[in-house]
């Protein structure tokens, strides 16, 4: 028995999709919540799953330190040193509001090092993958550094990993960027058996032939990491935290869809009440929201990955460079709209059956409710 009431429901649900008219004279002669739970359970299936497409194919920045607090002062919880006269330069930077600057008069050699920092993890898959930071030097000679290189301290200044960077640099006065991958089997010397996962301190170290005035600057000093939200926060709380918001949001919206349509149906003269009759009837429309849903989320799945980085502005240019040319991109995104368009006119054929409202006036009415919904999601967010 439960069986056939159950094969009964899901066939009316159904049939909304091919025949909306012929179905929702049924539901209007015997509203049924049951059909509705099972659309909202399929609907909240259908926006976890994209959700989960969605999230899979973003990597968030992480940083340490969190902002370019290393270069921004010579002495804070951390401690600059050089091998000449060390100062903050603050007319010459590429991040913040100013660089670390060493100033050495006569010599061959000019270093920069940071110690005091807090321990920093870079031990592969659970730590910060990259090292990042901005450089520039100045011989008054313009003569290139014959050697350049970058340890990294673990515990002590004798325990430490270093890499040659000389061909990175830039040429006198220039700044350039460089970023080097760190952790185990990246190309890394090694030095007392230092550990990865204690990183503790950097000196960068550039050396010539002859002596000459000397200036070594560095800016935008940190590690970092992309991770996806799902690798951020665990995948049971990610699963758990998406399944909360997406059944609230699925929530609010057929709450809005349903209470829109009717506040625009009384601005027209026409009256939807019983309100819970209609609050039922509306949320059969949403079964093409299960639909366009899913669909939008296979498409997805062909996206490319997109790497963002913490500064907004360059976000925007990620997500531009990446995302927003791609046609997988632009179906997904137009079907998502589409599904809009789709349950206003399912609305329509409620208002026009519920009431026997003229065809022309259902759609108005539609019309005015999608506009209203369209203007609450792209200026405010629901």
């Amino acid at each position: 028995m439960l069986w056939r009431l159950l094969n009964l429901v899901v066939k009316e649900i159904v049939e909304v999709l091919y025949s909306p008219v012929k179905a929702f004279k049924k539901v209007i002669g015997k509203p049924d919540f049951k059909g509705v739970l099972i659309i909202l359970l399929l609907v909240i299936g259908a926006t976890v799953a994209l959700q989960f497409v969605y999230n899979s194919k973003q990597y968030y920045e992480i940083r340490a330190p969190t902002n370019d607090d290393w270069t921004e002062s010579i002495a804070n919880s951390h401690l600059w040193t050089s091998s000449g006269s060390t100062s903050l330069d603050t007319t010459d930077y590429q991040m913040g509001n100013g660089s670390i600057l060493s100033s050495a008069t006569d010599s061959k050699t000019d270093w920069l090092k940071l110690t005091d920092i807090q321990s920093v993890n870079c031990s592969g898959a659970t730590g910060y993958t990259e090292l990042f930071f901005w450089i520039n030097w100045t011989n008054q000679n313009a003569a290139s550094p014959t050697s350049a290189t970058i340890k990294l301290y673990s515990g002590s200044e004798t325990s430490y990993f270093e890499r040659d960077i000389t061909n990175m640099l830039g040429s006198n006065s220039e700044w350039i960027n460089i970023t080097l991958s760190v952790g185990p089997e990246q190309g890394w010397a090694s030095s007392n058996a230092p550990d990865w996962q204690n990183i503790t301190g950097i000196e960068i170290q550039l050396d010539w032939t002859n002596q000459a005035n000397l200036d070594l600057d560095i800016d935008g000093l940190y590690f970092n990491v992309f991770l996806s939200p799902l690798e951020s926060v665990g995948l049971t709380e990610a699963a758990l935290f998406i399944l909360v918001s997406v059944t609230f949001s699925v929530g609010i919206n057929w709450v809005l869809w349903a209470g829109i349509m009717f506040i625009s149906a009384r601005l027209f003269g026409e009256d939807m009440s019983p309100w819970n009759n209609f609050f039922i009837i509306m949320g059969y429309a949403f079964i093409a929201t299960a639909v366009y849903t899913i669909i939008s989320a296979l498409i997805f799945t062909s996206l490319p990955t997109i790497y963002m980085p913490v500064e907004a502005d360059r976000q925007l240019i990620a997500f531009s460079e990446t995302w927003l040319p791609n046609i997988g991109y632009q179906i997904g995104t137009i079907i998502l709209w589409a599904g809009e368009v789709w349950i206003a006119a399912l609305s329509a054929i409620v208002i026009r059956l519920m009431k026997n409202v003229p065809w022309g006036k259902a759609a108005t009415i539609a019309a005015v409710a999608f506009l209203i919904r369209f203007v609450l999601r792209f200026f405010f967010g629901f």
